[in-house]
């Protein structure tokens, strides 16, 4: 299935082809997501994800043309 993703900066964009998608197979959780961008650990921490903008937990099941979005707690200026 294909997920759009709107990565953070330091994530891994190897995955992602060239309309935004990342494919993924049919009962993917978001934490999966994480894995396939290739997340380090310690910023899991302060990197929260949105699905179809609303923000859920890391177990939440992805669907066919779900829309995953990525934002730091830390912001800077």
């Amino acid at each position: 299935m294909k997920i759009r993703v709107y990565a953070a900066p330091f994530c891994s964009f190897e995955d992602i082809d060239e309309d935004g998608c990342l494919d993924l197979p049919e009962g993917a959780v978001l934490n999966d997501v994480y894995k396939k961008l290739k997340v380090p650990f310690l910023l899991r921490r302060i990197l929260f994800a949105t699905v179809n903008y609303r923000r859920v937990g890391l177990k939440t099941r992805l669907e066919e043309g779900d829309v995953v979005s990525f934002f730091s707690a830390l912001g800077g200026g």
